[in-house]
């Protein structure tokens, strides 16, 4: 957009402890919103035209970057930051008042920026697209980027504390949020295991990102109750049919005990991408181990196998690798034992606990903890941009702010690209 003036950057590194209006500089020219200003120009109409749809689209960016909660603290920071007006395009407008006086707006008014809003929710589709090109373009210049991808579901409230019954509220109610209760393991001070609880009023995002990068890839936003492994599989069937390459091009998928199902890891399976998924005890007989056919090999439900012996001495084995000819997991004794002998447990035996890449692995040990990278991502959308004290109410308009939240993450990223750099992509700030 030609409206932003240019700005030097003195510093050899431009990412390195830039200051908010550098950061926001780099986004304006690096983001491609022709068809978000136009589809804004198009819903206004011949409506009044104040303020420029280039100058309220681009002070919406800022107001992530200048960590503001509100739009009222978004007006105040515009009315005394004159750069920062400039920036965005506003200029001074002279109103006639009643009395024949003069008075000079520098900034829009509450009211303007909330129609603003509500027409910028009917860009929804615009958005996604703009988040979609992002993600190609790291598909196009990222070397193996989508290769390892994770999921994970993040609790976000709603700034509403219960439905709102009536009706004419419009987005002073919260229309749309439900209640959802979430246990968690944990492990107390003496390493006993404990159960916690997580109450929240309000939504879930659903979110699969790129493990190499910490980029995210698709996303979905509902209603806090809605089941992880369900919009998991929403969200593989959208990849499969608007961007199957993605899903060719993936190796591994990484996620947490909530999406242990012998659904999702078959449909991978037959994708050619292997499970790093944690997995639940789903056994209800009460056992520690189940015997391996008619064999002298136990295991639990975690993949750990043992040989037992005539004196029911059992041994653990030590995983040898997956033999594709017969779908198998390869089990053996340790050196130490001197026996080169070689078992096979037929992944059919039970696909969640044995999949192609063993769960006694280093590999996959490995593979795992490349899953907190998806953590990073939601504490980033927490603290870099202000979810933890945000002030929205209803899906939409929350789908509306983490689609721009997106945008602005993947575009910082792909500034840093395009300038020959692929580390630390995911930080907006230094």
């Amino acid at each position: 957009m030609n409206i932003i003036p240019q700005m030097n950057l003195f510093e050899e590194d431009i990412f390195d402890n830039l200051g908010d209006l550098e950061r926001l500089k780099i986004i304006f020219d690096t983001i491609n919103d022709t068809k978000i200003i136009r589809k804004l120009y198009k819903i206004r109409g011949k409506g009044r035209n104040d303020w420029s749809c280039e100058s309220m689209w681009n002070s919406f960016i800022a107001s992530f970057l200048f960590e503001h909660e509100t739009v009222e603290g978004l007006l105040r920071e515009l009315r005394r930051n004159k750069q920062l007006r400039t920036m965005c395009g506003f200029e001074p407008k002279a109103v006639k008042q009643k009395d024949g006086s003069i008075k000079i707006y520098v900034a829009p008014s509450a009211s303007a920026y909330s129609k603003f809003l509500k027409n910028l929710k009917q860009c929804q589709k615009e958005l996604d697209e703009m988040f979609t090109e992002l993600v190609l373009y790291m598909y196009d210049n990222l070397e193996h980027f989508g290769e390892i991808l994770m999921v994970d579901g993040k609790a976000i409230q709603s700034f509403g504390t219960k439905l709102s019954k009536n009706k004419k509220s419009g987005e002073r109610g919260e229309h749309d949020a439900d209640w959802c209760k979430k246990q968690y393991s944990a492990s107390g001070p003496n390493g006993e295991s404990i159960i916690k609880t997580k109450k929240w009023f309000g939504f879930r995002l659903h979110l699969i990102a790129d493990a190499t990068y910490e980029l995210p890839v698709a996303f979905s936003v509902t209603k806090a109750s809605n089941s992880e492994k369900t919009e998991t599989q929403n969200l593989l069937d959208i990849m499969e049919k608007e961007h199957e390459k993605w899903l060719d091009d993936c190796k591994y998928f990484l996620g947490d005990k909530g999406y242990d199902s012998t659904k999702i890891i078959k449909r991978l399976e037959e994708k050619g991408i292997h499970s790093i998924i944690d997995i639940r005890n789903c056994w209800k007989d009460g056992e520690e181990t189940h015997q391996y056919k008619d064999t002298k090999l136990v295991y639990n439900y975690k993949g750990t196998v043992w040989y037992v012996d005539d004196n029911g001495e059992k041994t653990e084995l030590t995983y040898k690798g997956y033999d594709k000819s017969t779908d198998s997991l390869r089990y053996g004794f340790k050196p130490q034992k001197h026996d080169k002998k070689i078992f096979r447990i037929k992944c059919s035996e039970d696909r969640r606990i044995f999949t192609p890449v063993g769960r006694s692995s280093y590999k996959w040990k490995r593979l795992y903890k490349k899953r907190t990278g998806v953590e990073r991502i939601n504490g980033r959308i927490d603290r870099d941009y202000q979810f933890e004290k945000h002030s929205i109410r209803g899906l939409d308009k929350m789908k509306m702010f983490l689609t721009v939240t997106f945008i602005i993450y993947m575009t910082m990223a792909k500034a840093k690209v395009m300038a020959g750099q692929t580390k630390h992509l995911c930080k907006l700030y230094a």
